[in-house]
This record gives C-alpha cells, sequence and structure tokens, in this order.
C-alpha cells in the first residue's frame, strides 16, 4: 500500500468516525434526551413532568431546585398538543438565586412529555447580547457554538449524573 492510499483510507476512516460521532450527538440531543425519565407522566401530569426537568437541569448545573415562579399549561383547542412553561427558582452554592426556563411540549406520536429546551436565564454570558459594542461575525458565531456545546454537556451530565430522588 501507497503513502497515498495510506491517507486516503485514513482520511476515508477518520470522516466516516466523525460521522458516528454527529449521528450519535444528533440521536441523543433530538431523540433520547428530551424524552429520558419523561415517559412515565400523562399528559395531565404536566407539574410532575415540569418538576423532574428542573430538577435535573438544576442539578446537572451545581444548583438546587427550589419551586416555579410561574407555570403556565396549554392545550391547543384542536388537535391532540399541548405545552407547558416556566421559570424556575433554583438555589446556587452561594446562596444566591438563579432562574431557569423549562418548556415541555406534550408529544401525540410518543404520548409522552419532551423537553423542549431548558435553560437557566440570564447568565453572564448572556451579556454579550446586552453591550454596546457589537461583536463581529466571527464573535457571535463562537458563542452561538459555546452555548449549544454547554447545553450538549449539560444534558450528557444530566444523565449520567440523575438529581437524587428525581
Amino acid at each position: 500500500m501507497t503513502g497515498r492510499a495510506l491517507v486516503a483510507r485514513t482520511a476515508i476512516g477518520l470522516a466516516c468516525l466523525a460521522g458516528v460521532v454527529a449521528g450519535l450527538l444528533l440521536w441523543f440531543g433530538a431523540w433520547y434526551f428530551p424524552a429520558w425519565r419523561l415517559e412515565g407522566f400523562s399528559k395531565n401530569q404536566y407539574l410532575q413532568a415540569a418538576e423532574l426537568a428542573a430538577r435535573g437541569l438544576a442539578h446537572a448545573e451545581g444548583l438546587t431546585f427550589m419551586d416555579f415562579d410561574f407555570l403556565k399549561y396549554r392545550e391547543v383547542t384542536r388537535g391532540s398538543e399541548a405545552y407547558v412553561w416556566g421559570a424556575a427558582r433554583c438555589r446556587a452554592p452561594d446562596g444566591g438565586t438563579e432562574l431557569a426556563w423549562i418548556y415541555l411540549e406534550w408529544s401525540a406520536k410518543r404520548k409522552q412529555w419532551l423537553r423542549n429546551y431548558s435553560l437557566l436565564l440570564a447568565t453572564p454570558d448572556d451579556e454579550i447580547f446586552y453591550t454596546r459594542t457589537h461583536p463581529g461575525q466571527a464573535r457571535r458565531a463562537r458563542l452561538a457554538i459555546d452555548k449549544l456545546l454547554h447545553q450538549l454537556a449539560r444534558n450528557v451530565r444530566e444523565v449520567r449524573d440523575p438529581p437524587p430522588g428525581g
């Protein structure tokens, strides 16, 4: 085998490996994690499902879930969709208060609640959006990619180390 063939095979192997890793990340983020541990809740158990999602997010971020400041449930009149969203109050290790946004969606196809998205509100890296200076496109893109990777890492931490009693 020539050096050129070895380089080509290595490149193909690395491309296949990258494809498999990307596929696994997509599967985890789009199919597995949104439904993780929410399969036992009925549509009417939206409060319990939202609380489980809030406890998981808080635990993965090193916080303690306290309660919801508000929680809104909405079931659409036509179809079987339902949504629940709200602000969860969490305690930080230093005793401060953090707020998390929890948004779940009822899946008629899977007959269960799914995490649509959940995130901490007003984190320090959000300040970039509220400063007088406007960051360049490269910095904005880097910030967006960093936020997505942080959320994915948080979701993986939540699955690897679920909250106690949750």
